[in-house]
């Protein structure tokens, strides 16, 4: 895994999230070490009902 660039969590949050330098996006739950998920792009979901699901 990349260094962090930059980190944004609220302190009450159970899960929190940071951006690596590779721009991936981090999410993870801070009380489950094992429950993280690394993803390299977005779905704007916002398309996705507009347009429905690809086939």
């Amino acid at each position: 895994m990349s260094e962090t660039q930059r980190r944004s969590e609220r302190a009450d949050a159970q899960c929190g999230t940071f951006e690596t330098t590779d721009g991936d996006l981090m999410m993870y739950d801070r009380e489950n070490a094992n429950a993280w998920i690394q993803a390299s792009y977005a779905i704007d979901f916002e398309d996705v009902r507009a347009t429905g699901p690809a086939e």
